[in-house]
């Protein structure tokens, strides 16, 4: 996967490992991979950034990947997503790599989010966000979840005390 999407995975690198706060730098970058079927590998790609404020002992995780448009599951070969637990518009990195323009995405999720199984989250209280960009340039698109990430939670932005 890292190989194939190095012009997706690189920049993301560059711009966001500077930011990884409060040991979210220790793991490695993670790019998961499924074997789908014989000849197609599906998988994601994710950055741990720093701790999440609004949900203890949870990371807030950037992940990228190519854009999935909804009607993209009705057809092969990717009509079968769902047995992995994915949601149309989620980052997703296939092997072999389609041909042709891609759109890139990058998706950070904060707080109490629901999940696919389910419309509520469990507290009645939560709060929960999702942030979502898109581009076809994977160094337009870093440079840009990098900006906005440093606005969305500030002490991304404070040197870290040794």
């Amino acid at each position: 996967m890292r190989a194939a999407y190095d012009d997706l995975i690189a920049p993301f690198e560059r711009a966001l490992m500077p930011l990884r706060r409060e040991g979210a730098d220790a793991p490695d970058p993670r790019a998961k991979v499924w074997k789908w079927e014989e000849d197609l590998l599906v998988g994601t790609f994710d950055l741990w950034l720093c701790s999440d404020p609004d949900r203890p002992h949870t990371w807030i995780v950037v992940t990228v990947g190519l854009w999935t448009e909804p009607q993209l599951f009705d057809e092969e070969p990717a009509a079968g997503l769902g047995h992995f637990d994915f949601t149309s518009h989620h980052p997703l990195l296939f092997l072999p790599r389609p041909p042709g323009p891609a759109t890139f995405t990058a998706r950070a999720e904060s707080g109490s989010f629901p999940g696919k199984s389910t419309s509520r989250t469990k507290a009645p209280d939560a709060i929960g966000t999702a942030h979502q960009w898109t581009a076809n340039d994977p160094d337009v698109l870093a440079e840009r979840v990098a900006r906005d990430l440093k606005l969305l939670w500030p002490h991304l932005t404070i040197p870290e005390r040794s």
